[in-house]
Parts: structure tokens; C-alpha cells; sequence
């Protein structure tokens, strides 16, 4: 499979409060290039953070970065949420909506987790701030219950037991956060040191002492060739093999019963 690692080119407008807004800050400016203002609700705060953190900024959960954004007082951010971590649950949840909705309509089973394990990698590393801090987070909103209902149901379709649909869903999700974590910090690293990191697989692991590691030698060719798209395939692969071989397991089990 493949993976949509296309950054998204998101428009802004300059910085500084527009016209029109309320004294304490209560609306900001409608992105639609209109200037009619809006009011400033919980989910045009996570609009704006979900931009800012597309354009890669380090402090797009900040209010005065939210602030810039929206044209208001940075105070008024903090009237929506609790906290800079309730902030980052939402925003991490959006991702997870944003995920789920690049899924196409009619897939099968095995296709919808593929195309979701995809497409949560893809939203996590065009979003790298976001991305890699949420990853070991539990969100607990509606992108997250959309995600999980959708693996959970995919599974029972495809005939396992509820212990086992509950367990292989918990493992999947967990790995595909994990990868889609470390695919976001890649991308934060600062140019020169992430081109280092993959040079490093046709250079310091090409040239590596023989003597001392020979599986090393035999591999690095190959090793060279792998990229983030066939190790996410492989993670799936390996995945239906193992929920194949389990399923192997209990139609041989029912038919010694």
C-alpha cells in the first residue's frame, strides 16, 4: 500500500486583529477571504491550531500563536478550553476525524484498515508538532471513537472472536500511532540532521566493519532500499498474517470439536 505524504498548502491571513471584533476578543475573522467575523467557538479554535500546525509552526497550541491566527486576545483562547493539554486532545482528535474521512466509501474489511493505517500516518506527518504529540495519547472524542468503531467493525466482519477483535484492534491501533509518531518527529527534525538519518542507510551501514558485523555487510544493500511506505506495508503484512493464522487456529479447533 501506499501512503498520502503530500504536505497540504494551507492559505493565512497576515497577523494583527482585523476590524469588526468585539473588545474582548470573543470573534474572529471567517477564513473565507470575506472579513465577516465569526464567532470564536471551540471548533474554530482547533480549525486555526489544525493550519497553524500544517505550516509546521512549533507553537501552534500556544494563545498568542492562536491569537495571531484568529485576531483576537490570546486570553480568549483559554475561555474554550481548560488547558494547553485539553487544547491538544481536541486538536489530535481532529486529526483523527480528518484520518478517518480520507477513507473512500465501499471498501472491504482489510482495505478500510489499510487505507486507515495510511491515512493516519499521512495526517500525523503533515501535521508534525501535532502528530508527535498526541501519538501516545487517548484523545477520547469523536475522531477517535470514528477510527476505533471502524477498525472494531472491520474485525468483527471479518469473522474473529470478541476477545480477539478487541485485542488485535488495541495492537494495530497502537502500532500505526506509534509509526505515525515517529514518521511526525522525522519530519520536525531540522533539515541537515534528518538527510544525515537517511543517508545513514547508504553510507555508515554500507561501510560498516565486515568482520564485526557480517549480517550487517550481507544486508545493507537491501537494507538501503527500504522506505517508510514498505515498512508500513510490512507492518500491515504482518498483522493479516498473524489475525490469518489465528483464525487458522479456531477453524481447526471447531472442527476437532
Amino acid at each position: 500500500m501506499t501512503t498520502l505524504m503530500m504536505r497540504t498548502c494551507e492559505s493565512f491571513r497576515p497577523r494583527g486583529r482585523p476590524e469588526g471584533l468585539t473588545a474582548g476578543g470573543v470573534q474572529a475573522m471567517i477564513e473565507d477571504g470575506s472579513n465577516r467575523p465569526v464567532r470564536l467557538t471551540p471548533e474554530v479554535i482547533v480549525d486555526a491550531a489544525v493550519r497553524i500546525a500544517a505550516r509546521g509552526r512549533p507553537d501552534g497550541l500556544t494563545g498568542r500563536a492562536l491569537g495571531e491566527e484568529l485576531g483576537v486576545d490570546r486570553s480568549a483562547v483559554w475561555r474554550h478550553f481548560s488547558d494547553k493539554d485539553a487544547l491538544l486532545r481536541a486538536v489530535g482528535d481532529r486529526l483523527l476525524t480528518m484520518a478517518h474521512d480520507r477513507v473512500p466509501a465501499g471498501l472491504g474489511p482489510k482495505e478500510r484498515m489499510e487505507h486507515l493505517a495510511g491515512a493516519v500516518v499521512a495526517v500525523f506527518t503533515e501535521h508534525p508538532h501535532v502528530g508527535a504529540a498526541v501519538a501516545p495519547r487517548t484523545t477520547r472524542g469523536p475522531g477517535e471513537f470514528a477510527l476505533v468503531e471502524m477498525m472494531l467493525a472491520a474485525l468483527d466482519e471479518l469473522g474473529l472472536e470478541p476477545a480477539d477483535v478487541v485485542r488485535y484492534q488495541r495492537m494495530m491501533a497502537e502500532a500505526v500511532l506509534s509509526y505515525a509518531g515517529m514518521q511526525a518527529g522525522h519530519a520536525l527534525l531540522p533539515d541537515k540532521l534528518r538527510a544525515g538519518d537517511e543517508r545513514a542507510w547508504t553510507h555508515e551501514y554500507v561501510g560498516a566493519d565486515a568482520g564485526r558485523y557480517p549480517a550487517i555487510a550481507v544486508h545493507a544493500s537491501a537494507l538501503a532500499e527500504v522506505g517508510p511506505d514498505l515498512v508500513l506495508a510490512t507492518m500491515i503484512e504482518a498483522f493479516w498474517t498473524a489475525l490469518d493464522a489465528r483464525a487458522d487456529t479456531a477453524s481447526a479447533r471447531v472442527r476437532t470439536d
